[in-house]
């Protein structure tokens, strides 16, 4: 079994450090958010992090860069610099040799927007990232947003699958982000329909009202939830993405021990 988190947790913290404590806390896995890898005074170089890696035994997955970003604006400016980053991201994945990249689809600016027109562009912008992705030799995994807003297209399997059939894409690697999809019967469903797909999962707590929540502060039935993966053949990350306030070891510890203990383990 194979546990990460994201250093956004840790976003308070320059990202080597961040790593510091992620390999502290006792994870296999640090997932690199280009947001901070790529932050003026926390973040640090490509060879920084890859040498950080290295000495600390950690492994990586990237998460493409989110902030101000979009990669199906309808401002050709604006999502062509999204996709510029994105891109940029994948360049990272490759150089640290990440398992790797969770890919956001693109959201509506606004719930007026032309679904059509919203639409087009989202096929267009994904086929060339994961064109891109393939071309780098990066697995890319897209992944499920907010699936209780009203401006996002891609909220579950079947608008992934869509995705992916228009895409003409033989691959159809998703990350699955549990608390996006906010209820237990509702997550079951994605994981009967994805399957095989599911590269990599979000793993976090949630409720009708907040997402990403330590694990048993929710109501989602995450032992059913990771029964039901386990039973789907899922071999790949889980990944926690949950606020630890003060950036505390001690308590990124104790919520690895609740993902553990989803899967009868002990520590």
């Amino acid at each position: 079994m194979l546990f990460g988190v994201t250093t956004m947790t840790f976003f308070h913290q320059p990202i080597l450090q961040a790593l510091e404590t992620i390999k502290a806390s006792g994870l296999d896995y640090a997932e690199i958010w280009a947001d901070h890898a790529w932050d003026e005074v926390k973040g640090a170089s490509a060879e920084e992090l890859k040498e950080a890696l290295v000495k600390l035994g950690l492994k990586s997955t990237i998460h493409c860069p989110i902030m101000d970003l979009n990669i199906t604006s309808p401002n050709r400016g604006i999502r062509e610099e999204s996709l510029r980053q994105t891109r940029q991201a994948i360049d990272l994945a490759r150089d640290l040799g990440s398992r790797l990249i969770v890919i956001h689809p693109g959201s509506k600016y606004s719930r007026l927007e032309d679904s059509q027109a919203h639409w087009e562009i989202q096929v267009d912008s994904m086929a060339k990232l994961l064109a891109y992705a393939k071309e780098q030799g990066v697995l890319a995994a897209v992944e499920n947003m907010d699936s209780d807003k009203e401006v996002v297209s891609v909220k579950h399997w079947a608008d992934l699958n869509r995705l992916f059939e228009d895409l003409g894409s033989a691959e159809k690697w998703v990350t699955l982000d549990i608390t996006h999809i906010r209820e237990t019967e509702q997550v079951l469903a994605f994981i009967q329909e994805a399957g095989p797909h599911i590269a990599h999962v979000h793993l976090s707590d949630g409720t009708l009202e907040k997402m990403h929540l330590p694990i048993g502060q929710g109501n989602l039935d995450l032992p059913r939830i990771a029964a039901a993966l386990k039973a789907e053949g899922y071999l790949g990350v889980w990944s926690l993405e949950c606020f630890i306030a003060n950036n505390n070891p001690v308590r990124m510890k104790a919520e690895l021990q609740q993902a553990r203990a989803l899967f009868q383990q002990k520590e």
